[in-house]
């Protein structure tokens, strides 16, 4: 079990989200924190979580970045 943080800010969509599945897919990750300044991350990730088996435990927006924090559901 470990926590994966990820700062993907200044990269532009898909990246965000392409950062956020492939540390989904990695086994010993059960918590993640990504940091993203695309707006367009926010809904992409969001859409892609459940259906990949996470769940969003925070999502904090301020100056113009935002950290979404998710858990893997068990």
């Amino acid at each position: 079990m470990s926590k994966k943080i990820i700062d993907v800010c200044g990269l532009a969509c898909p990246e965000p989200l392409i950062a956020f599945t492939k540390a989904a897919k990695t086994a010993d990750v059960t918590e993640m924190e990504i940091s993203f300044d695309c707006a367009a991350a926010k809904d992409s990730i969001t859409r892609s979580a459940a259906p990949m088996g996470w769940k969003i435990a925070s999502i904090v927006e301020e100056h113009n970045q935002t950290v979404m924090n998710l858990v893997k559901v068990p």
